[in-house]
């Protein structure tokens, strides 16, 4: 990432980048069968929201998530995203 990145303060875990303006995480899984569950809750979570990350990566054990605000400075509904996210991943189903 082209800028340094500090944690976010509305959601720890978080980095967040100014340019472009953008939120990081990596979620740790025991298993593929809880990445899969995480998998899906996301993708219900973004039909819902009309909020879909930016850049989606995955293995067995991990899923690498970016957010922005395609190209406007980060907001509310952003950071609400992420919260709901880290609910998901706290889940563990």
């Amino acid at each position: 990432m082209p800028d340094a990145s500090t944690a976010s303060p509305t959601a720890p875990g978080w980095q967040e980048q100014a340019r472009p303006p953008l939120l990081f995480r990596r979620f740790e899984f025991e298993d593929y069968a809880r990445t899969r569950a995480f998998l899906d809750a996301l993708n219900e979570l973004s039909e819902r929201t009309g909020l879909y990350p930016r850049n989606l990566s995955f293995a067995a054990t991990h899923v690498n998530v970016t957010v922005d605000a395609e190209g406007e400075p980060l907001g509310e509904r952003e950071r609400e995203f992420t919260r709901q996210l880290d609910a998901l991943a706290a889940r563990g189903d």
